[in-house]
């Protein structure tokens, strides 16, 4: 029975340690809620696609690199699925959220919207759709370099 005891002693002590030292706890049972970044500025994120229509690719990699210095932003793509570009962005969080908006250099005048969505501070899931084309869309996951 003192074993019992000094087990539910130890779980609660561990358990207040863990809170005590920054874990996010929600009282539900439910996930920590995980901000998106305030800025992508200076970032770099691998993108792996795992679906598309439409202009975007269907399969494939691709490194974005968000310039830290003017809103630009260059793509390396895999060079099997997904090719090189370069262009302007626009980013905007809201929670868990990021979208941006991007004008790429090899198609100017076209805007593509791509919202992330992070399931860690550095990772998630993104959804990227055309404004000038609503069967273009294209989703898979991300991770911060």
């Amino acid at each position: 029975m003192k074993a019992v005891g000094y087990f539910t002693l130890l779980f609660l002590t561990m358990s207040l340690i863990s809170c005590s030292s920054g874990t996010n706890v929600i009282s539900n049972g439910g996930a920590a809620a995980v901000s998106a970044p305030g800025t992508i500025a200076g970032k770099t994120y691998r993108v792996t696609v795992e679906s598309g229509s439409g202009g975007f690719a269907t399969t494939g990699t691709f490194t974005v690199v968000f310039l830290s210095s003017q809103p630009i932003y260059t793509k390396q793509g895999d060079g099997v699925n997904t090719g090189d570009s370069f262009g302007f962005y626009i980013y905007s969080p809201s929670g868990d959220s990021g979208t941006v908006k991007v004008e790429d250099s090899l198609a100017p005048n076209t805007i593509s919207i791509y919202s992330f969505t992070f399931n860690t501070a550095i990772s998630g899931t993104y959804v990227a759709t055309d404004t000038a084309n609503v069967n273009y869309r294209q989703s898979g996951t991300f991770t911060e370099q």
